[in-house]
């Protein structure tokens, strides 16, 4: 005869879930906007804890326009934000209905593809050093530049001075055989 064994239950364990980091293919200038919507998505569904951080690349440029610095933020993977969420298909759904986005990036066989670490390490990482980039310390002392601006245009001469608050530089260029220093502003001079 044949002893019934009771059936052996295995406990439903509440293990946390794992976070993976995502491409998501959105128009190119709406990356701002379409962040924006999904973050709110998220924060009128229950899903604050299963998307941890969201990215839209920068990098900070410096350029001279009528005579003064402009400082710039430029995106430096245009069309796509990457997020880092343990629900990929609660938010796929929320994706599909903001406007301006393609979808979650997917490998060949059409599945929704966690991004490598390697891509995601160096994504961070240009990143944060963007992030700490003080662009009002461009220059220093000592520091060879061209005068592109200004009476002394094509002068080249060594930095002597710097005043960050005000934005101006003294350099010492040769006049006529002899060292004298001249005042100018950040936007006259450039790195040689």
């Amino acid at each position: 005869m044949a002893t019934k064994t009771k059936k052996e239950e295995t406990p439903v364990l509440n293990l946390p879930e794992t976070m993976n980091w995502y491409a998501v293919r959105v128009q190119n200038n709406k990356e701002r906007s379409v962040l924006e919507k999904l973050q709110n998505e998220v924060k009128f569904s229950n899903l604050g804890e299963k998307l941890a951080r969201t990215i839209i690349p920068t990098e900070k440029t410096v350029s001279i326009k009528n005579g003064k610095k402009v400082f710039k933020e430029k995106i430096v993977y245009p069309g796509y934000i990457f997020i880092e969420t343990s629900a990929k298909g609660e938010i796929a759904s929320i994706l599909k209905n903001i406007n301006g986005v393609a979808g979650f990036v997917r490998s060949r066989s059409g599945d929704i593809s966690p991004m490598k670490d390697y891509e995601v390490k160096k994504i961070l990482v240009e990143q944060e050093i963007t992030d700490n980039l003080d662009l009002s310390n461009l220059f220093t002392l000592g520091e060879m530049v061209e005068v592109i601006d200004g009476p002394f245009s094509s002068f080249k001469g060594k930095i002597t001075k710097i005043d960050s608050e005000k934005e101006k530089i003294k350099i010492e260029v040769s006049i006529f055989g002899r060292a004298t220093e001249v005042d100018l502003t950040m936007a006259q001079i450039k790195k040689i």
